[in-house]
Parts: C-alpha cells; structure tokens; sequence
C-alpha cells in the first residue's frame, strides 16, 4: 500500500471500527443499568460474613453516565466521518464507491465486494486499493 492509501485506509477503518465499538458500549450501558435497577438474584452460595456496605446502584449509575457520554462523543464524531465519507462516494457512483461503501461502511468481506463490484475476487483488491488512492485525494 503507498502512504496515501494507508491514509485512507486508517481513516475508513476508524468508521468501521466505530460501529463495534459503539455497540460494545452501549451493551456495557445497559449491563449497567440493570444493575443499578437491583434485579440481581439473591446468593445463596456466599458465606454469611457481614461487611460493609457498599453503594453498588450510585456506583452503576455513575459508571453508565460516564458510559453514555463516552458513546455520545463517539457517536456525534462518527457522524461527522460518515457524512463526509458519503459525499465523497455520492460524486463517484461507480464500483470503487461500492468497493469503500460494501467493506468499510456495510462491514463486508473482500468476497462482499468483488460480488457487489461484479469482479473476481482477485480483482476485487486491485479495485480496493484504487479505491483507497482515489479516496485519499478527498482529505486532508
């Protein structure tokens, strides 16, 4: 890869990789908050040893604000990355914008895209990385 795809690549990956991320967290949130709701099951296995209490629902609750305003962050720069790179492919229409839009916005495989592209799937790197090239001319 030259260094203008590499470019490319990095930031078409940080929109892909975005998505994962996001969803983990919001997994993690509302993880968090069932916590903090108390529906956790009573222990019957644990030994009877009093100890000091703990605020586990001001302890949850907490963690998940601090969470949510992680994930709205991420969300909101996301966005911004996504519509730009949704501009730069409306111009195009041709199979090297269904080559970025099928493997970094749809999370495909290279099969995804040589099939989309109608192409082998030999080919299907070529018209990536051409892709990544013409893709690079669009940021800064």
């Amino acid at each position: 890869m030259t260094d203008n795809q590499q470019r490319a690549d990095k930031y078409l990956m940080r929109i892909r990789n975005a998505n994962k991320e996001m969803r983990i967290l919001y997994e993690q949130i509302l993880y968090l908050r069932y916590k903090a709701s108390g529906m956790g099951a009573i222990r019957y296995d644990k030994d009877h040893v009093q100890t000091s209490p703990e605020d586990m629902v001001c302890a949850a609750i907490a963690e998940a604000v601090t969470l949510e305003n992680k994930l709205f962050g991420r969300n909101k720069q996301t966005k911004e990355a996504l519509e730009r790179t949704n501009e730069i492919l409306a111009l195009w229409g041709d199979k090297y914008a269904t080559a970025i839009e099928t493997y970094y916005l749809n999370h495909g495989s290279m099969v995804d895209v040589a099939r989309n592209c109608k192409c082998s799937d030999r080919n299907a790197y070529r018209v990536k990385l051409e892709a990544l090239e013409r893709f690079s001319q669009h940021i800064v």
